[in-house]
């Protein structure tokens, strides 16, 4: 059983009359070694005790969990309640006020899953993959690049798995190498990506069949997640294409209803017998044009 433990203290005004908080942390059962179950869980706890002899008091309780601890991760917290720090972008579990009585101790105890930890089946998987791709680059013209990757992997790997099962390591040692860990983890698989694109260029198997047995698959969308993205394009195109239709649509039965309009107006503001300049009377009819200087037609 290891144990870690943090005490602040807090003296009143009053004298001798105080109160003071011990934080304890307990790590159970951690000579366990994860074997493709869950860690014991971790146990914080806040001792409050009175050192007045005859005075009571009234004091806060609080206890700041880490950032990787969500709401599903609290097992057990009595009853402390939980809630969110804006702030500070982490959970916390609280009681605004504990009455002591003179020279009383109360414990108040929150349980958490550790989730500062990399599954062993992820490493694992992930081990088994770079030597497949190992494997399949053997002896071509990339496998020494591949191999050195390859190496650079495997030691990322045993590195990880040797510091979060360190019994030694403190709370805030095994939270640290935690995060360290992810970082570690992000470019293994970079380097693993790079062994896959290695592969294509000796026309190794196609990136489709690689991405089934690869365990970086997890970082890109489900099969039905990109035929949803599809999808949607495509009816948001649609809708866009049809919109653009009936607005031009609209557009050419406006200009063709002024058009009409127009001619309407014009034929309908000539006055009557103005409509064009005037006919010829045909020569020898009756009534026909006269000569030019009014004179009369010759007989």
């Amino acid at each position: 059983m290891r144990r870690w433990s943090m005490r602040r203290s807090s003296k009143s005004v009053q004298g001798t009359v105080g109160w003071v908080l011990l934080l304890t942390m307990t790590w159970l059962g951690q000579s366990v070694q994860a074997s493709g179950k869950e860690r014991d869980p971790i146990t914080l706890s806040v001792v409050a005790v009175n050192p007045s002899a005859e005075k009571p008091q009234t004091v806060p309780i609080r206890i700041d969990l880490p950032q990787e601890v969500k709401p599903h991760d609290v097992l057990e917290q009595g009853e402390l309640t939980l809630e969110y720090d804006d702030d500070r972008s982490l959970y916390y579990v609280y009681k605004d006020a504990v009455a002591l009585a003179p020279k009383e101790t109360r414990v108040f105890e929150v349980t958490l899953r550790d989730v500062w930890l990399v599954p062993d089946e992820q490493i694992d998987s992930l081990k088994q993959y770079t030597g497949t791709l190992l494997g399949k680059l053997k002896g071509s013209e990339y496998y020494e690049s591949a191999r050195q990757l390859g190496d650079s992997v495997l030691q990322r790997l045993e590195g990880i798995a040797t510091t979060q099962n360190d019994e030694t390591l403190s709370r805030k040692s095994h939270i640290g190498a935690y995060r360290m860990n992810l970082q570690a983890l992000e470019r293994v698989k970079e380097d693993l990506a790079r062994m896959e694109k290695l592969l294509t260029f000796t026309g190794g198997p196609p990136v489709p069949e690689m991405l089934e047995e690869s365990p970086l698959k997890a970082d890109a969308p489900s099969t039905t997640t990109t035929w949803l993205v599809i999808f949607l394009v495509m009816v948001f195109l649609g809708l866009l294409g049809g919109q653009f239709f009936f607005t031009w649509h609209r557009r050419s039965q406006v200009t063709q209803d002024l058009h009409v309009v127009r001619q309407a107006a014009f034929n309908s503001s000539r006055a009557p017998g103005q409509g064009g300049p005037a006919r010829a009377a045909p020569s020898g009819a009756p009534g026909g044009a006269s000569r030019a200087n009014g004179s009369p037609p010759s007989r």
